[in-house]
């Protein structure tokens, strides 16, 4: 994992992206007991998950297809790309896709209050 500069953290709060692909993924696992057991010490995580669909994702003959991105700025400015066409099943995707994004502009905001008030103290 790479190490971020605090600037590199300064541009990842100052914008928010969400891209909801579809397609179908395959993650290997192996020895799944052995794992929960601690027989390599190390137990299934959702990182090293994410590590094995990226990796996926970047093969030639992947089938995944972008649904819908959307990029937000600090001042508010939003983009969003969303499929042309969509069948009635992904458009529950783009609702998912749409209600993430809000989630996250709630997480963001949250927790952007938070390193303020740690940084500034809490006046109240």
């Amino acid at each position: 994992m790479a190490t971020k500069s605090f600037g590199d953290f300064i541009n990842d709060m100052t914008s928010l992206d969400v891209v909801t692909l579809t397609g179908n993924l395959t993650v290997q696992v192996n020895d799944l007991e052995g794992r929960a057991a601690g027989g390599d010490g190390e137990s299934l995580k959702f990182g090293r998950i994410m590590q094995q669909l990226e990796g996926n994702i970047m093969k030639k003959d992947s089938k995944i297809h972008a649904l819908a991105a959307t990029h937000v700025s600090l001042d508010k400015d939003t983009v969003t790309f969303v499929k042309e066409n969509l069948t009635p099943e992904e458009a529950v995707y783009l609702e998912f896709h749409n209600e993430t994004v809000k989630a996250a502009g709630i997480a963001r905001a949250a927790m952007a209050d938070g390193i303020t008030k740690l940084l500034l103290g809490s006046k109240g």
